[in-house]
């Protein structure tokens, strides 16, 4: 089971073993909870975050506000450049129906970070989480100027709400029975889950100045907790080479940071003007800060997110969120977030 605390100052983590089929994020397509892996905001960098309300019910509920009414919870977790990591701060917004809003991270969020961000949709009287599968979004970073260097789109989580039974006052199911004290859960039950791998499906071997690529990944683990991830890169010839890489809730680094044959892939330099390669990465153990192995059920890994920013010449950038998919159908891989 994968939890997240909405209002606790750091993440802790929980671990709760599954052995059930779950459903995973979607990819261009509403949901409950969206979740951008990495936003902007250090001095020099701008992250415009949009979401947008698709629900267009403008039908009155009995407390006199409308059908398609939510309130947004986002909630940011960072490392300010001056130390710390997972330092959190949230905000609300109210998007009534068909609305939108865009907000610039350095301002929504004062602190000048880089991290990841987590949207959901809660109800606008008590604060409760519903199952709300209308919320879709996207994230353009920029530099200080807002010139837009290049975008991405959030994860969107569904919520089944298999968990409740009461409703809010315009119908809507509480996610838990409106227990919005407890953990957000990406259990299968309360949200879907979060995938067992990551794909990169193509970079360019790394020219420093020429052809760079920058991966960010955010975890469920917390600050506390280290996350060891096995990862494996692939040239155009079909070798693999494997290294194990670990961090702490969020990083951006260079993918030859993680393995030098980023640099020096190996491949048919005849196939194609440069040589290809691409990587898979899922998560192995958790560590406590020593690099011990954390007390959580043996068959919970880490769960990860995350995004790939590929520069060329330092001056054109292009970003996506990572392909996802899963090593075997009902094994529990994640961890709480809290």
């Amino acid at each position: 089971m994968n939890c997240l605390r909405i209002g606790a100052m750091c993440l802790l983590a929980l671990a709760v073993a599954g052995g059930f089929a779950k459903a995973q994020p979607l990819h261009l397509q509403p949901g409950s909870a969206l979740i951008y892996p990495m936003f902007d905001s250090r001095p020099g960098f701008a992250t415009v975050m949009s979401v947008t309300n698709t629900n267009e019910d403008r039908n009155a509920c009995t407390n006199g506000g409308l059908d398609g009414d939510v309130l947004l919870h986002y909630t940011y977790y960072g490392q300010p450049e001056d130390g710390g990591v997972c330092l959190e701060f949230d905000r609300f917004e109210l998007l009534t129906p068909a609305d939108t809003l865009s907000v610039l991270a350095d301002h929504h969020n004062p602190e000048r970070e880089i991290g990841f961000l987590v949207v959901t949709a809660n109800d606008p009287e008590s604060g409760a989480l519903i199952q709300f599968d209308y919320l879709i979004g996207s994230a353009y970073v920029a530099n200080a100027r807002l010139d837009i260097m290049w975008c991405y789109t959030p994860y969107a989580f569904t919520a089944p709400a298999t968990n409740t039974a009461a409703n809010d006052v315009c119908g809507r199911p509480f996610i838990r029975d409106a227990d919005f004290t407890s953990p957000l859960c990406f259990d299968g039950l309360d949200y879907l889950t979060f995938p067992t791998q990551l794909y990169i499906d193509s970079f360019f071997e790394e020219d420093a100045g020429v052809f760079d690529n920058v991966l960010s990944l955010m975890s469920t683990s917390g600050q506390d907790f280290v996350n060891e991830i096995d990862f494996y890169i692939y040239n155009n010839k079909e070798d693999r080479f494997s290294r194990t890489f670990k961090f702490v809730c969020h990083t951006a680094v260079a993918l030859s940071e993680i393995s030098g044959i980023a640099r020096n892939l190996g491949g048919d330099p005849s196939e194609f003007l440069k040589e290809t390669g691409w990587a898979r990465m899922k998560g192995r153990n958790v560590l406590d800060l020593a690099g011990n192995a954390a007390s959580l059920p043996k068959d919970d890994t880490p769960a990860i997110l995350g995004v790939l920013v590929q520069i060329v010449n330092n001056r054109f950038t292009s970003g996506s969120a990572l392909h996802y998919g899963r090593s075997a159908p009902g094994i529990a891989t994640q961890l709480p977030i809290q």
